[in-house]
């Protein structure tokens, strides 16, 4: 997703930035329901800035494509590739603990069927480690991203509950290797399945209680959060945003499509937002070194896309030093977070994702932190 990240004063725009944070951004969010060049149901967000004085959550629109039901800021929804924040996360938790070293084989963590797996498939597991799943880098085929061999296949029994082996084994049999360890970036779900298995191993407790544990669910009031199928629904949360590939309604598909580390979290926008403010404020690392670590950069720059640190895309103003960490998934949910504003922004659209209201916002929270200073 490319944003400009630039102060974009010089734009018409409908909304008053002199109105309050909430009127401001809640008109945002009804711009982007109404605007006829694109088809979104609904769109529901939260910005947090206890420097600019925003804590806000709204949300515009419906939950669904048949709009029976209007959208409520409370509502969960699946986050898809956005869990990978929160694996790379848990991976370097466990590495303050000292169970984990990110530049160890991943033949040091996995298991002996999957690492067979990988070899007849070509690899060399031994040379891929914990930091190249984390950053990419591995050379594994992606058995899911783009994926429309595995989309098909999983189209025709959506009922159909998938393993983390049978997924592992898929890429083995639909994909070659992308390069060597360290050569190149190729984004991939298959990396990442594998760094959930190191989770589950090395906390012993199974991927979901492992992350929650490692990642202060409780701690920070992350209420709405969990690992859909592997651990209970939180009670009494509202009824689940829908989720569409194109036209088609997923969200009765089994969650095990995407579920092992790739994928797998429901959560809100008030979560998100959340877990990012707690990660950048120092309160779910305990050693100050960590979240340099997560944030080093890769030897692979130029295309934002390509920017990706251990669990973050980092992109950059083309006219100015601002500087984000962001993550995006298939389902048309979003993170950003802003070192400079310490401003942290989820926002999820029930159906045709859009640039817009996130463009709007970033260019109302440049213009506020302009006319704060």
């Amino acid at each position: 997703m490319a944003l400009c990240l630039l102060s974009c004063k010089n734009q018409k725009t409908a909304v008053n930035y002199e109105d309050s944070p909430e009127e401001v951004l809640t008109r945002i969010l009804e711009e982007e329901v109404q605007a006829t060049d694109v088809n979104v149901a609904g769109v529901s967000l939260t910005v947090i800035s206890p420097q600019l004085g925003i804590n806000f959550s709204g949300a515009s629109g419906y939950d669904s494509t048949t709009k029976n039901q209007m959208l409520s800021p409370d509502q969960p929804f699946r986050i898809a590739s956005l869990t990978k924040t929160f694996v790379s996360t848990s991976i370097l938790r466990l590495r303050e603990k000292g169970l984990v070293s990110i530049d160890d084989p991943i033949t040091d963590y996995i298991s002996k069927e999957h690492i067979a797996i990988l070899k007849k498939g070509g690899y060399i597991p031994s040379k891929i480690t914990v930091k190249h799943c984390m950053m990419h880098t591995s050379g594994l085929f992606d058995y899911a991203e783009g994926n429309m061999d595995y989309i098909t296949e999983a189209s025709k029994d959506p009922n159909k509950r998938w393993t983390r082996t049978e997924q592992i084994q898929w890429a083995m049999d639909h994909g070659t290797p992308q390069g060597a360890p360290g050569e190149n970036y190729h984004y991939s779900d298959t990396g990442y399945v594998l760094l959930g298995e190191i989770i589950e191993k090395q906390t012993g407790k199974g991927l979901a209680q492992g992350m929650r544990e490692l990642l202060k669910f409780d701690q920070l009031g992350m209420s709405s959060t969990w690992l859909e199928s592997l651990e209970d629904r939180p009670n009494g949360l509202p009824t689940s945003v829908r989720r569409y590939m194109d036209t088609i309604d997923a969200t009765v598909w089994d969650n095990s499509v995407d579920l092992y580390g790739g994928g797998g979290l429901q959560s809100t926008t008030r979560d998100l937002a959340t877990f990012l403010q707690a990660l950048f404020s120092d309160k779910i690392y305990e050693q100050s070194e960590t979240l340099p670590v997560m944030l080093l950069k890769s030897e692979f720059s130029g295309d934002p896309l390509t920017e990706y640190r251990l669990g973050f895309g980092y992109i950059k103003g083309k006219k100015s030093d601002i500087e984000a960490y962001m993550h995006s998934g298939f389902w048309g949910t979003l993170f950003i977070h802003f070192p400079a504003y310490n401003c942290s922004i989820a926002i999820n659209h029930t159906n045709d994702e859009s640039n817009g209201a996130l463009q709007k916002v970033i260019d109302y929270i440049q213009w506020l932190d302009e006319h704060q200073s």
